[in-house]
């Protein structure tokens, strides 16, 4: 999509939503203001399959795969198919790695409420809401929302398979907004997932939310934590059980994850 139609999309969330137009253009600032800024800090990152081993050690249980090949084939398949109808970029995709990891959790811990923010497509929604199928329990209610984009809305979550969409809850706007009045209602949050937008404001404003909310245990997972030290500094704060970092397959990009026991 071209900056002009950019610029009139955000144009027209002025007349119908002054408050997303803002948190648009917050977004924009604070990504941009980052970049003249950086707080990199250097991670000596996991392979993907090294972070799952070391999940399940810590977890104390292995992840059973069975059952999924026909659900990968399907995302896979559907992925390929949105190249030539999707209304924003689709490299706001998440990686295939961080979506095994994130069903693996789900498998392991059986939540009862998973949490996460940013959507986009719903690769790494779809492999929650395949696990929690699988597990028989369990709501994921996602925040997201989507980029700018011609009928954008309808596209949040375009590649979870219907049958799968009964376990999930979808908010739409920011976490800002969002996340504290959810966190008030539910309680609790058993796993948290952020893939929304990584600025250090806000990866931290979502991390220092949700930790007086997690269970024993809870696994929080935050991808694309290498742009700066927010994730760091929050895991060094709270201290969880353990914590480490790995590098995405298909992506140039490290996430996160931590296990509070």
């Amino acid at each position: 999509m071209s900056s002009t139609n950019k610029f009139f999309l955000l144009m027209k969330t002025l007349c119908h939503s002054p408050s997303e137009f803002l948190d648009r253009i917050e977004a924009i600032l604070t990504s941009r203001l980052e970049r003249y800024f950086p707080s990199k800090i250097d991670y000596n990152p996991l392979t993907a399959e090294n972070a799952l081993q070391k999940l399940s050690e810590v977890l104390g249980h292995n992840v059973n795969w069975n059952g999924i090949e026909d659900f990968e084939a399907n995302v896979v398949q559907r992925m390929q198919s949105l190249e030539e109808i999707a209304p924003f970029s689709t490299k706001h995709h998440g990686d295939l790695s961080l979506a095994r990891l994130c069903f693996a959790v789900c498998r392991l811990l059986k939540p009862e409420i998973v949490i996460e923010t940013g959507v986009a497509y719903g690769v790494t929604t779809a492999y929650m809401l395949k696990a929690l199928q699988m597990n028989g329990n369990g709501v994921l209610h996602s925040i997201d929302l989507p980029p700018l984009g011609k009928n954008a809305d309808a596209f949040v979550g375009y590649l979870i398979p219907e049958e799968l969409k009964e376990r999930w809850v979808l908010h739409r706007g920011t976490s800002k907004r969002i996340l504290p009045s959810l966190l008030d209602t539910l309680k609790h949050v058993d796993i948290f997932v952020h893939d929304g937008l990584h600025t250090y404001w806000n990866i931290k404003r979502e991390l220092n939310a949700i930790t007086p909310y997690l269970t024993r245990p809870s696994v929080v997972i935050a991808d694309d934590v290498e742009e700066n030290k927010a994730f760091y500094e929050w895991a060094v704060q709270v201290e969880p059980k353990e914590w480490f970092t790995f590098k995405e397959k298909n992506k140039d990009s490290i996430a996160g994850v931590a296990v509070f026991m």
